[in-house]
C-alpha cells in the first residue's frame, strides 16, 4: 500500500522536475550565450577605440589633423552602424530566450495539469 503510495509520488515528482529541468538548462545555455556575446562586443568595441587612438597619434600638424577629423565622420558613422546591428543581435538573442522560456512554460503546465491528484490519494 505504502510502495504503491511511494511509487506514484516519485513519478509525480519525476513529472515536474522535467519541466524544471529544461528550463534551468534553457537558462544556462543563454546565459553562456550573453557572456559570449558580451566578451565578442567588449573585445569588438575595444579594438575599434585602440584603432581611434593609433589614428590620433598620427595627428603631427594642422594638416594631419584635419584629415583625423575628416576621418572621424566615417568612424562614427560606422560606430553607429555597429551599435546598431548589435542592438538588434542582442533583441533577436533575448526574443528567442522568451520564445523558448514560453514553450517551456507551456510543457510544464500541461505537465503539471496531466498529473492526477486523485491517483496520489487513493495510493495513501
Amino acid at each position: 500500500m505504502y510502495n504503491e503510495f511511494f511509487n506514484t509520488s516519485q513519478e509525480q515528482l519525476e513529472k515536474l522536475a522535467g519541466p524544471v529541468r529544461k528550463f534551468n538548462n534553457a537558462t544556462l545555455d543563454h546565459a553562456a550565450k550573453l557572456v559570449e556575446y558580451q566578451i565578442s562586443m567588449f573585445r569588438s568595441y575595444s579594438e575599434i577605440t585602440i584603432e581611434q587612438l593609433r589614428a590620433l597619434q598620427t595627428v603631427t600638424d594642422p594638416k594631419s589633423l584635419q584629415a583625423y577629423v575628416n576621418a572621424q565622420a566615417e568612424a562614427t558613422k560606422s560606430l553607429s552602424e555597429k551599435v546598431a546591428k548589435d542592438t538588434n543581435e542582442l533583441v533577436e538573442l533575448q526574443r528567442g530566450y522568451a520564445e523558448e522560456v514560453q514553450k517551456l512554460s507551456e510543457e510544464g503546465l500541461a505537465t503539471v495539469t496531466s498529473i492526477d491528484p486523485a491517483k496520489t490519494r487513493k495510493s495513501a
